[in-house]
C-alpha cells in the first residue's frame, strides 16, 4: 500500500473544503490574501462581516474560520438568525471578538440589548473595537468573566485565547493565570432590569459556574426565563470537577427542557445516554411548545424574505 504524506493529505483536505468545491479560484486567492496579510503585519484582519457589518478578527483558529466559512460556529449563527428577532435581548457569555454579538446586535435592532462578556486580555480590546467600528449603540460590553459569584476569580490565559476560562482545578502548565473580575447573572441582571430572551454560553466548561449563579433568572415561570443556548462537553465539564448529569439536574431542577440544535438545523429531544465525541450545541427551555413556535415562525419569515 502507498503511503499518503503530510502534503497530499493537506492537499486533500483543500480540495474537500466547501469553499474550494464551490469556486477554487476564489477560494486560493481568499487563502493566498490571509497568508499576505500576516506576512506583512500582526494588526488584526479587518474584513466584511454579515450584511453590512465589520469585523476585526486576529490570527488564531478562530479568526481563520470566521475568515473563510463566515463564523466560527456555522450552527450558532443559524440558530441565532432563526431566533432572534427585533426588541429581544441576548446575553453573550464569552464574546471572545464578537461575531455572535455584532450579529445579534443587528437582528435586534435599536429595540433590542445585547450584553456581551470577555475576559480575556488579549480578546477585550478588539471585541470593542468590533463594537465601536460598527457603531452599534445596543450593545452593553463588560469585561469580566460570568460565573457563581461577583468578585475576582483566577483566569487561565493560553496562546490560543478561544480555550482561554476561569481557572480548571487541574492545570496543563502551558496557561498564564491572570486575576479578572467576575459577576454572576443574577448580580448583573439585578442592576439592568430588563427580560432577557437568550443566553449564549461559551466558556470551556464553566458552563456549570454560570447556571448557578443565574438561580434567579432560572426560577422565573416560563413565560419570562430566556432560553440557553450552551456547549455540552462533558470532557470540559470534568476539568471543573463537575458531570454532564449534575449540569442537567440543575436545568431539571427548574424545569428545564433539553433539546439538541444538529449540524443540520434539525432541533430535537436530547438523550444525555448517548455518546459524544465532539463539541455540540444544546438548547434549554422551559416551554418547548411556545419555543418550536417561535423557532419555526422565524424560520418561515426568512423563507418569505
Amino acid at each position: 500500500m502507498t503511503q499518503i504524506s503530510e502534503y497530499e493529505m493537506r492537499l486533500k483536505r483543500f480540495l474537500d473544503r466547501p469553499d474550494v468545491k464551490e469556486n477554487f479560484i476564489k477560494a486560493f486567492v481568499k487563502r493566498l490574501l490571509w497568508r499576505l496579510h500576516w506576512a506583512t503585519t500582526n494588526k488584526p484582519y479587518v474584513i466584511p462581516f454579515k450584511t453590512s457589518l465589520k469585523i476585526s478578527i486576529p490570527k488564531t483558529g478562530c479568526g481563520s474560520l470566521i475568515y473563510y466559512q463566515g463564523y466560527s460556529e456555522l450552527e450558532t449563527a443559524d440558530f441565532m438568525m432563526r431566533f432572534l428577532r427585533p426588541g429581544m435581548t441576548l446575553i453573550d457569555v464569552g464574546a471572545h471578538i464578537g461575531e455572535y454579538t455584532l450579529l445579534a446586535a443587528q437582528v435586534v435592532g435599536e429595540s433590542g440589548q445585547v450584553h456581551g462578556f470577555e475576559p480575556t486580555p488579549k480578546l477585550f480590546p478588539i471585541l470593542s473595537e468590533n463594537v465601536r467600528m460598527n457603531n452599534l449603540r445596543n450593545v452593553h460590553l463588560n469585561c469580566m468573566a460570568v460565573s457563581d459569584r461577583t468578585g475576582d476569580i483566577e483566569f487561565e490565559v493560553f496562546d490560543d485565547p478561544s480555550i482561554s476560562s476561569i481557572r480548571k482545578q487541574v492545570t496543563s502548565g502551558s496557561e498564564q493565570l491572570v486575576k479578572v473580575a467576575t459577576t454572576s447573572l443574577d448580580a448583573y441582571l439585578s442592576q439592568i432590569n430588563t427580560k432577557v430572551d437568550l443566553i449564549k454560553v461559551d466558556v470551556e466548561g464553566a458552563e456549570k459556574l454560570v447556571f448557578e449563579g443565574a438561580e434567579k433568572l432560572m426560577s422565573l415561570p416560563s413565560s419570562e426565563a430566556p432560553v440557553w443556548l450552551f456547549e455540552y462537553s462533558p470532557h470540559a465539564y470534568q476539568s471543573f470537577g463537575y458531570l454532564a448529569s449534575d449540569l442537567f439536574k440543575l436545568l431539571h431542577h427548574h424545569n428545564y427542557n433539553i433539546l439538541q440544535f444538529a449540524d443540520n438545523g434539525e432541533i430535537k429531544d436530547f438523550d444525555p445516554s448517548i455518546v459524544v465525541n465532539k463539541v455540540i450545541n444544546l438548547i434549554a427551555t422551559k416551554d418547548k411548545t411556545r419555543f418550536f413556535n417561535m423557532f419555526q415562525n422565524q424560520q418561515l419569515s426568512e423563507t418569505l424574505s
